[in-house]
């Protein structure tokens, strides 16, 4: 490696949390991600024992104190064979998952694209439980371990971000894709219990539709 490339990987640990990547499309909001280090103290684990993981993009002005969490979809795991496997991929480990995340459509930044929520914290949740964050066991036949921690891992976020200011939200939006659409209705009550009384708080199951049969 030479000077100029290592001087280049040396920068990028110490700049911001976003960046803008160049290209002839319109300028694409990179976000970082934040690994919640505080998760293993609450038992909060991915599939596969990698700490629990977001992105998080501050808000400013008018939107300086609401804020907008959403879930990332992906499907299930639906036995221990196929969680396995998902433990070994972006599904399960935050170790396979990319360290910046786009963020466009309802996370974007861009006024004319997204006038409603451009300017508000916005933050992505990570998706590496199988189970739409909820769940609370551990498997363990003492040569295969995998944990369902989905449950622990949306309160090791919640918690850390009430320290960022969530803990401060005027209006607050918890949203969620396919499997965190699920997310979106199953934490939905009790994400209102962690916010102040006066906040005004409000959840979306986007392309999450689940009929009860």
């Amino acid at each position: 490696m030479n000077l100029i490339a290592a001087l280049s990987m040396f920068a990028l640990t110490l700049g911001p949390s976003f960046i803008y990547s160049e290209s002839e499309e319109p300028e694409r909001l990179l976000v970082k991600m934040t690994l919640v280090q505080e998760a293993s103290s609450l038992g909060a684990y991915c599939l596969d024992g990698s700490l629990p993981a977001y992105h998080l993009h501050r808000g400013f002005g008018a939107g300086e104190h609401n804020w907008l969490l959403q879930f990332e979809g992906g499907g299930w795991c639906n036995d221990i064979k196929s969680c396995l496997e998902r433990a070994q991929t972006r599904r399960g480990s935050t170790s396979y998952m990319n360290k910046w995340e786009v963020f466009s459509g309802i996370l974007s930044n861009n006024a004319s694209l997204n006038p409603d929520f451009y300017n508000w914290n916005r933050v992505k949740l990570r998706y590496c439980d199988g189970a739409s964050f909820a769940g609370d066991a551990k498997f363990d036949n003492g040569t295969s371990l995998l944990y369902f921690r989905g449950q622990r891992i949306w309160q090791a976020i919640i918690f850390d971000l009430l320290r960022k200011g969530l803990g401060n939200a005027k209006k607050a939006l918890l949203s969620g894709c396919s499997a965190g659409g699920l997310a979106s209705f199953l934490h939905c009550d009790n994400f209102t219990g962690y916010l102040p009384r006066n906040t005004s708080v409000k959840c979306l199951s986007d392309a999450g539709f689940f009929l009860e049969v």
